[in-house]
């Protein structure tokens, strides 16, 4: 089974993967930020700037989670409280 982890050196990959999707990277005080011609992603970081892009990607513009789909998530986070 492959493994990754969140650690400094998946950064400069993510970087090179946004460039070649066609997005330019900037950082706008504290916040990452990824615009191409249509669209424009905003994060505190470039592993949450994938993130977002992967998802918006991913679902388009109906991106956004139903009632169930929220109330599963806070289910989940409860049972998983330490």
């Amino acid at each position: 089974m492959e493994r990754i982890a969140v650690a400094g050196n998946i950064e400069a990959p993510i970087y090179k993967f946004l460039l070649d999707k066609g997005f330019k990277i900037s950082i706008q005080g504290e916040y990452w930020v990824a615009k191409n011609n249509n669209f424009e992603a905003i994060a505190d970081n470039i592993i949450e700037l994938a993130g977002i892009i992967y998802l918006r990607e991913n679902k388009g513009k109906n991106w956004k989670a139903s009632d169930d789909v929220i109330d599963n998530y806070i289910d989940f986070l409860k049972m998983n409280e330490k």
